[in-house]
C-alpha cells in the first residue's frame, strides 16, 4: 500500500491518525459530504469518508514486550507506516549490497585503469618533452 499512494509511509501514518470529527464549516458548505452511520471522517482520505473506523483509538494496544513503555497512538502509526513499507520492498536490502558492491567494483576497476593508463603513456609523455 506504501508504494502505491503518493507519499508513501506518510500517507499510511496520515490516514491512521486522521481521523476527527468533520469541521462545522465542511457540515454549513458541503452537508451531503458528512459522514453517515457506517462511515468515518478523515482529511487525509480523497472523498474524506472511510467505511474503516480508526484501527489505532487508544495508547497501549499494543505491547512491545517486558520492560518497554506503553507505546503511544503516534508510536504505534508509525510503526505500523514503516512496517507496510518495508514489507513493500522485500528486496530492498539485497538490492543496497548489491550496489555497495558495484560501487566498490567500479573504484578498483578505476585504480587499475589509472595505473594502466600511466604505465602505457608514462614512456609517450617522457618522449614529447
Amino acid at each position: 500500500m506504501t508504494k502505491a499512494r503518493h507519499g508513501g509511509s506518510a500517507y499510511v501514518y496520515s490516514l491512521l491518525t486522521g481521523y476527527q470529527a468533520p469541521p462545522a464549516e465542511l457540515k454549513e458548505k458541503f452537508p451531503a459530504s458528512m459522514p453517515g452511520a457506517t462511515t468515518h471522517y478523515n482529511p487525509y482520505f480523497a472523498n474524506l469518508n472511510l467505511a474503516m473506523a480508526a484501527p489505532l483509538t487508544t495508547d497501549g494496544q499494543v505491547t512491545y514486550g517486558e520492560g518497554a513503555p506503553k507505546p503511544t497512538v503516534d508510536q504505534m502509526a508509525k510503526d505500523v507506516s514503516a512496517f507496510l513499507t518495508w514489507t513493500a520492498e522485500p528486496k530492498l536490502e539485497n538490492r543496497k549490497r548489491a550496489g555497495t558492491a558495484a560501487v566498490i567494483f567500479l573504484l578498483i576497476f578505476l585504480g587499475l585503469c589509472v595505473g594502466a593508463y600511466k604505465n602505457v603513456w608514462a614512456d609517450k609523455k617522457k618522449a614529447h618533452a
